[in-house]
């Protein structure tokens, strides 16, 4: 995997804006890790373009599931509807913190390139989805190319 390198277009005094500044609210739906596939479905189904966040027991992010998995698991030969969400997640995630700087985190989310982007605050409950729609809004928000 090649890593992406992110140049500042210009320098804006724009160094006061956060995650929390974006809306990260949407976009997603959230899942136990309990679950099966077809309730996976179902969430999924609810969000015209977004994902499902899986979370555990004590509600912290620990895997995403869009169409994408549903898809492997059918060309493998599975059934995902029947299968746990456990083993139908996709577990490339990365964390970032609500409170944030924008400028501080669009780099290290560029550099790292993750399946999935989760918003959490300072004791890493879920807070939202970083999804590629609030990616772009960022880099438009800090004025990187």
């Amino acid at each position: 995997m090649t890593k992406k390198k992110v140049v500042k277009k210009k320098s804006v005094d724009k160094g006061d804006l956060r995650v929390s500044d974006l809306t990260i609210t949407d976009e997603f739906k959230t899942i136990v890790n309990s679950a099966d596939g077809r309730a996976a479905a179902e969430e999924l189904m609810k969000i015209p373009r977004g994902i499902v966040l899986v979370v555990d027991e004590a509600s912290k992010p620990c895997g995403v599931i869009t169409a994408r998995e549903f898809l492997t698991k059918i060309v493998e030969g599975g059934n995902p509807t029947e299968m746990s969400v456990n083993n139908l997640m996709n577990t490339d995630i990365m964390e970032i913190k609500y409170s944030a700087l924008l400028d501080s985190v669009v780099p290290k989310v560029t550099e790292r390139d993750p399946y999935a982007v989760v918003v959490t605050d300072k004791e890493g409950n879920l807070k939202g989805y970083f999804s590629p729609k609030d990616y772009q809004e960022a880099l438009a928000k800090i004025n990187y190319i």
